[in-house]
C-alpha cells in the first residue's frame, strides 16, 4: 500500500519425501507432504518446516492453499504428544518470522515440549497478502497533510485490492481457526498448550472456541477480548503516554531536565499540524542525507511506537525536548526503528479489522473510540477501505466471550499502550478456570521483558495456578530517560511514582 500502508499500521536441511517421519516424537505421513530442515534469522536452531494444504474456503473446496509452519524442538522431549501451538500478532505478522521471540517466550516451555508455528493464512508463506508499503525514502518524504485523506486512502485501497485479486473474506480469524487444527492434525500431537500475544490472543480464544478438546491450556499475553474492538487502543494509547509524563514528574532528575514535557509536546503537535517541518536527516540505515516531512502524525505514530519497548519509551522525553528545540535526530531514531510495517500482511491486517471490527461499531462506539486521536483516525479509516474491500462480517456469535473450564493464565503490562490489563479482565468473564496477572512497569508483551515466560512454564508443566513464582513480575524494569544523545544520567536513583 506504499505510503498509506506505512500510515495505516502505525495506526492501528534436505526433504524427506514419501516416508513417515518421526521428528521429536511426532508422525508427519500425511500423502503429499514433507518436512525439511531450515533455519530462521535470528535462532541457530535447526527447525523442521512443512505445509498443509487447506481449502480456501468451506464453499470453493477445490480451490486451495499451502499453510506453512514450522516446529522448534524440545530441549529434551518428555511429552511427545503434546506441543505448545503459538499465534503471532498483527494482525498480520508471520509466526515463523518472529521464531527467535517465541523462542524466548517459550524459553522453559521448550526444555520438555515442541513449539509449533504456523504462519496464519494471509501472511508470511501462507499466501502473503502484501502490498507495496514503499521505501523509508518515500516514507520520509510524504507529507500525509498535503493530500486528501480520502482520495489518497482510496486510491490505494484500490490499487492493492486489484493487486492481491482475492476475497478477504476467507482470511478472517474464524476462518483461519481450522488452519492451524489441520497442522496438528498433520503433526500426530494430541494435545496443545495455547499461547497467543496480541492479536494471537484473540485467534487462540476462537481456536479454542472451535477445537476444545484440542487444548490443555492456554496462555494469553496482552489480551484483546473477543467483544472488544481494536479500535478502542486509542485509549490505550493515551493512557500510555500520560504514564510516560507522569513518570518524568516523579523523577528528579527528568523533572529538572524536562519540566514542561507534556505542555512542550501539545505545543508541537499544534505547530505541526499548523506547517509540516522539512528538514534534511541523515537515512537511519545507510546514513546518506535524505529528505524528512515532519507532520503531526508522523511525531504521534513514533512515539506510539515508542511506548512498545522500554528502551524507546525511555527516549521520547529526550525526542520532544529536542524536536522543541529543532533537533530532528532523535526522532529520526524513532522513526526508523518503526519502519516495520513490511512485517504486517495489509491485506491480512485489513481482513481483519473489515470483517470482525468494522461491521460492529455502533454510533455509540465512534463517539466513545473517536474522543481520541488514534480511535478517530482508526475509524475513519475503516470507514473508507471497509467499503472497498467489501469483507463479509462474521457471524455474531464471533463476539460472544468464550466459556470454558480449561486453565487459562493471562498476562498483562500495566504500561501497555495496546492491550490494557482491562482488557483481559473483559475477556475473562467466562473463564471458569483462569488467572490474571499484572505486571505493574511492563509494556506489550509481558513474556518478552520479564520472567513471565519462566511462569508460563511453570504454568504449562502443572496447569495449576496456586504453585506459580509470580513476585518477580513485581519488578520495576522501566529504564532511566535519556537526559541526552549519550544516555541517561548515570547514578541517579529513579523515584518513580508508583
Amino acid at each position: 500500500m506504499n505510503k498509506y500502508g506505512s500510515h495505516f499500521v502505525k495506526l492501528i536441511g534436505q526433504s524427506l519425501t514419501s516416508l513417515a517421519i518421526v521428528y521429536s516424537g511426532v508422525s508427519f505421513a500425511q500423502q503429499n507432504n514433507t518436512l525439511e530442515a531450515c533455519y530462521v534469522e535470528g535462532l541457530a536452531d535447526r527447525l523442521m518446516c512443512g505445509s498443509v494444504s487447506q481449502p480456501l474456503s468451506k464453499k470453493s473446496p477445490s480451490e486451495n492453499i499451502d499453510i506453512h509452519f514450522a516446529v522448534i524442538p524440545a530441549i529434551k522431549q518428555l511429552h511427545p504428544k503434546e506441543a505448545v501451538l503459538a499465534f503471532a500478532g498483527g494482525p498480520g505478522q508471520s509466526a515463523i518470522e518472529v521464531a527467535a521471540i517465541f523462542a524466548r517466550n517459550l524459553k522453559y516451555a521448550r526444555e520438555n515440549r515442541d513449539i509449533i508455528l504456523v504462519d496464519q493464512r494471509g501472511t508470511g508463506k501462507s499466501k502473503l497478502l502484501q502490498c507495496d508499503t514503499g521505501t523509508i525514502e518515500e516514507q520520509f518524504t510524504f507529507n500525509d497533510q498535503a493530500l486528501s485523506f480520502v482520495a489518497f486512502t482510496k486510491e490505494e485501497t484500490n490499487a492493492c485490492k486489484a493487486l492481491l485479486e482475492v476475497d478477504l473474506s476467507h482470511f478472517t480469524t474464524v476462518a483461519a481457526a481450522s488452519d492451524f487444527e489441520a497442522v496438528r492434525l498433520a503433526l500426530g500431537y494430541e494435545k496443545l498448550h495455547l499461547y497467543g500475544a496480541s492479536y494471537g490472543t484473540r485467534i487462540a480464544q476462537e481456536y479454542l472456541r472451535q477445537y476444545p478438546s484440542s487444548v490443555l491450556s492456554a496462555t494469553l499475553d496482552g489480551v484483546v477480548p473477543m467483544q472488544q474492538s481494536l479500535v478502542a487502543i486509542g485509549d490505550a494509547i493515551d493512557s500510555a503516554l500520560n504514564e510516560v509524563f507522569l513518570d518524568c514528574m516523579a523523577d528528579k532528575a527528568c523533572l529538572e531536565q524536562y519540566p514542561t514535557l507534556a505542555d512542550d509536546y501539545q505545543a508541537l503537535l499544534l505547530q505541526l499540524k499548523n506547517e509540516p517541518i522539512t528538514v534534511a536527516v541523515r537515512h537511519p540505515r545507510t546514513h546518506k542525507e535524505i529528505t524528512l516531512v515532519i507532520t503531526e502524525s508522523k511525531l504521534r505514530g513514533a512515539v506510539r511506537m515508542a511506548l512498545y519497548g522500554h528502551t524507546s519509551r525511555s527516549l521520547i522525553p529526550l525526542v520532544i525536548d529536542s524536536a522543541k528545540k529543532g533537533n530532528y535526530h532523535p526522532l529520526v531514531g524513532l522513526l526508523g526503528n518503526e519502519q516495520t510495517v513490511g512485517s504486517i500482511a495489509m491485506g491480512m491486517h485489513s481482513a481483519i479489522t473489515c470483517g470482525e471490527d468494522w461491521p460492529v461499531l455502533t454510533q455509540s462506539d465512534r463517539q466513545k473510540y473517536g474522543q481520541s486521536y488514534f480511535g478517530k483516525m482508526m475509524i475513519e479509516s475503516l470507514d473508507m477501505v471497509c467499503p472497498i474491500w467489501q469483507v463479509e462480517p462474521v457471524e455474531h456469535d464471533f463476539y460472544k466471550p468464550v466459556k470454558t473450564n480449561i486453565p487459562i493464565l493471562l498476562l498483562s503490562g500495566g504500561l501497555d499502550p495496546a492491550t490494557p490489563p482491562s482488557w483481559a479482565d473483559l475477556a475473562m468473564v467466562s473463564f471458569s478456570n483462569a488467572k490474571h496477572l499484572v505486571s505493574p512497569s511492563a509494556t506489550h508483551g509481558v513474556a518478552s521483558q520479564t520472567c513471565a515466560n519462566k511462569v508460563i512454564g511453570q504454568f504449562i508443566n502443572t496447569m495449576e495456578f496456586s504453585e506459580l513464582t509470580t513476585d518477580c513480575l513485581d519488578k520495576d524494569n522501566r529504564k532511566q530517560y535519556f537526559m541526552n544523545i549519550n544516555g541517561p544520567v548515570a547514578n541517579h536513583s529513579n523515584e518513580h511514582k508508583k
